[in-house]
């Protein structure tokens, strides 16, 4: 399997590392919102989340660098909210995220489970089919009657209001009476319904006990690698986006250095592949990333 293939991937953060992300219904709506626009932003296929209080999970069909993008965005686009709303600055910019790519069909229907079952592990009073901050609830269930508003019928002010975005979603999508965007617009549950098959199976993995191989998969913290010939693209894009020039010859040392540590805490780099990608002595890396 190369590395620009599609695959299904466990993306999540780490639960340990701050007391919460979440504090009120707004949060979570606003956090479910950042979800679609991060699905519309990377091209990824999302087909199960959940939003807990101070952590997330998602269960995402892409390649890698997409997968990664897609949990980057979402961090940014938290930590602007955070600091917006609660005036924390720089609140979950080193919050750990884990990447973790499914080996088999029966691993992907495990951690799927896995998402959905997270709030029963939990002191909240919930199954997870009642759990309204998770894509649980509508799996398996008449889709039709749930609605909700076209974002075609607000004006791009009023998306903007309710996204907290600039960012322009497909028209079609639509917004709930609370002002959440409807999971069903962006959550692939068909795709996930065909791979369970049915509901007798769905809950069969439900009641798995699988929490100790995923959470130790979790534990050890695997990330995916990213082989030079993908990282390239992304490291002139990076360029581009933050010093408008695509050219890394052109960018003088404290820039080099800046790409460095996204490179090292973003997309998990080692030092010698950012020394490749950089044309960054090895040496003067070290103590930096």
């Amino acid at each position: 399997m190369t590395m620009v293939e599609k695959s299904f991937f466990h993306i999540c953060t780490d639960g340990t590392k701050i007391d919460w992300l979440f504090k009120d219904d707004d949060d979570f709506i606003a956090g479910i919102n950042r979800i679609g626009i991060c699905v519309h932003i990377t091209g990824t296929h999302l087909y199960s989340f959940v939003l807990m209080d101070n952590h997330v999970h998602f269960l995402i069909f892409g390649t890698l660098p997409e997968c990664k993008h897609f949990i980057n965005k979402y961090k940014q686009l938290t930590g602007r909210w955070i600091k917006q709303k609660y005036n924390l600055n720089g609140f979950v910019n080193k919050l750990p995220a884990h990447i973790i790519r499914l080996r088999s069909e029966e691993h992907i229907l495990n951690v799927a489970s896995y998402i959905d079952r997270n709030i029963t592990r939990t002191s909240y009073p919930y199954l997870s089919s009642e759990y309204k901050w998770g894509s649980a609830r509508y799996l398996f269930k008449d889709k039709h009657s749930i609605g909700g508003t076209k974002l075609s019928e607000y004006s791009k002010r009023e998306q903007r209001v309710i996204l907290n975005s600039h960012i322009e979603l497909p028209l079609s999508w639509r917004v709930l009476s609370d002002g959440m965007l409807n999971p069903i617009d962006f959550v692939f549950y068909d795709k996930l319904e065909k791979l369970f098959k049915t509901p007798t199976r769905y809950n069969y993995f439900l009641a798995k006990k699988v929490e100790g191989d995923i959470d130790q998969e979790l534990q050890n913290g695997r990330q995916t690698y990213i082989i030079d010939k993908e990282l390239r693209p992304i490291v002139l894009n990076l360029s581009e986006n933050i010093f408008g020039i695509s050219d890394i010859r052109l960018l003088n040392i404290q820039n080099r250095l800046t790409l460095a540590r996204k490179l090292r805490y973003e997309y998990y780099s080692t030092p010698k592949q950012i020394s490749r990608m950089l044309g960054l002595p090895l040496d003067f890396l070290k103590g930096y990333i």
